[in-house]
């Protein structure tokens, strides 16, 4: 989605005019005290920035929700993998592992 040329709202930075973007990075250029400001993209619309369209916004908002629900997802793939193979490692440490060595029996 081109957004250059948009107007965008920051609670902190105020009024500002998107220069560009991509996939995953959008520069806004706000007042010149400001200046320039690049903020990960759609993330910064579910958080810092708004658009003066309410459609493109609604838009940018369910593509940031998108983007968490989709990392939220693979963490959770990543975090079970991750257990997974330590129960492996785990049972292969196991199998691997040697026998006690019985002490020979005492005579007196």
């Amino acid at each position: 989605m081109n957004l250059t040329d948009e107007q965008v709202m920051h609670e902190q930075f105020g009024v500002g005019k998107v220069l560009e973007n991509d996939d995953e990075r959008i520069a806004v250029m706000f007042s010149e005290e400001v200046g320039r400001k690049v903020f990960v993209f759609p993330d910064a619309f579910g958080t810092h920035l708004k658009i003066n369209k309410p459609e493109i916004q609604d838009t940018l908002y369910k593509a940031y929700e998108a983007k968490r629900k989709q990392q939220a997802a693979d963490k959770l793939q990543f975090d079970q993998d991750r257990a997974e193979e330590a129960v492996r490692v785990a049972a292969e440490q196991e199998k691997n592992r040697k026998p006690a060595r019985k002490k020979p029996a005492v005579r007196k």
